[in-house]
């Protein structure tokens, strides 16, 4: 078959499309340098092994990696809260630390001081990014990571990053258009207000932007947000699957086939009960090991449910491929880009006793999030205005995305309800 260069885009093609078993037997030899780095440095690691009774030594390959324990969003919590600030998850010295982020839940997260994870760039790869390319990346620099991690990625495809974060439409079409921007990084509903925007100031968005790609993610991408966005834009659209302590976990092709796992991480798919690999094909949680040498993370589990797909992709990569993202095990969602727990809710409303129930309600809106914090108040003789301006500062304060208050009469809520109530519906 003959190539095709102009339709797709690699990190490093040859190694993408060596035998797989090769591919792996390298990734094996990774991670367990990982793991004995994480053993050596990492008390809370050392801790976690020997509670469960391993030993660096009993894992021989991959093919023990259910041996060890999985590690959960609400341990980093636990430990970061016994050991602050990192919960002795890091594995240098705090002046090799080049940034410390602090991620919603107020997780910090010690950064390396060259950041070196590839993942993020092959994800760029496959959508497409490369050098001369001149990237919109809209992700938020402030306290996150994730804006400075793609800004890295982007200087190792060769392509110069615009860093405007979030906001200000105005002045980032204008700078769209000024600086004939082709490429684009935020969550598609981003993408979709930026587009309005440049309606709204009387332009095509197709004519009048020089956008020809994109590669989206923190969101979920309905297909026809999608179709709607690249027949309005002229573009394509790619997504990418991940979390800032982990890296990329997968990322779309022009084929769009499914979602390739990137060379630099170990991702699994397992029964959340038992943290034991499931059926070929069958649904699990999605379960994650990177190689850092920093801040590692062995067997993460992210909470979200998907499966590998059986198929191989004509772009030619030999890895394993997720079929997508299908929901999560748990009560969280992710709003506008964050995730949303329980226990970070619990927080808000625990600051107001006045408050007798809630329920958080997340709803899609003209391709946008909506958060709702349902309540009931305590006693009648709550002002409802007041108690809702108060409730809206400090969702904002300590999830960091805006939230609606409504104050709802006593026996609206159910009991026994759900604490957050996704009622979006994805194509």
């Amino acid at each position: 078959m003959a190539s095709r260069p102009s339709r797709y885009h690699y990190w490093d093609e040859q190694r993408e499309k060596a035998p797989w078993p090769q591919r792996r037997e390298e990734m094996e030899k990774r991670f367990l340098a990982t793991l004995a780095h994480a053993h050596a440095h990492s008390p809370a690691y050392r801790r976690l092994y020997e509670q469960a009774g391993v030993e660096p030594g009993d894992i021989k390959g991959l093919d023990d990696l259910k041996r060890l324990p999985l590690l959960r969003m609400s341990d980093i919590v636990r430990l970061q809260g016994e050991d602050p600030p990192f919960g002795g998850l890091e594995t240098v010295a705090p002046e090799q630390v080049r940034r410390i982020y602090i991620n919603p839940g107020r997780i910090m997260q010690p950064g390396e001081w060259d950041y070196q994870d590839t993942t993020w760039a092959q994800a760029m790869c496959g959508a497409g990014f490369g050098p001369g390319d001149r990237i919109l990346n809209t992700f938020n620099y402030h306290l996150w990571p994730y804006a400075f991690m793609l800004d890295a990625s982007a200087k190792m495809v060769g392509a110069t990053v615009i860093p405007t974060g979030a906001g200000n439409t105005l002045l980032q079409v204008e700078a769209m258009r000024r600086l004939a921007v082709n490429a684009f990084l935020g969550t598609p509903s981003f993408l979709m207000t930026l587009t309005q925007r440049a309606e709204d100031m009387g332009l095509d968005p197709g004519q009048d932007l020089f956008l020809d790609k994109a590669m989206v993610g923190a969101e979920m991408l309905p297909e026809s947000l999608r179709e709607r966005l690249q027949k309005r834009l002229g573009m394509s659209i790619r997504q990418a699957y991940g979390t800032v302590l982990l890296g990329c976990l997968g990322y779309e092709c022009p084929e769009m086939e499914g979602l390739h796992v990137p060379e630099g991480v170990v991702v699994e798919i397992v029964d959340p009960a038992t943290g034991s690999p499931v059926a070929p094909g069958a649904v699990g949680e999605v379960v994650a090991s990177n190689f850092s040498r920093v801040y590692p993370m062995i067997r993460l589990a992210t909470g979200d449910l998907s499966l590998f797909s059986e198929q191989p992709c004509p772009c030619g990569r030999s890895g394993p491929m997720l079929r997508k993202v299908l929901g999560r095990t748990d009560q969280a969602a992710k709003v506008r880009g964050t995730f949303v727990h329980p226990w970070q809710t619990d927080e808000v409303i625990s600051r107001y006793p006045e408050v007798f129930k809630y329920q958080v309600v997340i709803t899609r809106e003209r391709d946008q999030d909506r958060m709702i914090f349902e309540v009931e108040p305590a006693e009648d003789s709550v002002d409802p205005v007041r108690l809702a301006l108060r409730i809206e500062r400090d969702i904002k304060e300590l999830l960091t995305i805006r939230g609606e208050v409504k104050v709802l009469p006593r026996g609206s809520i159910p009991d026994f309800h759900q604490k957050i109530q996704d009622r979006r519906s994805w194509d």
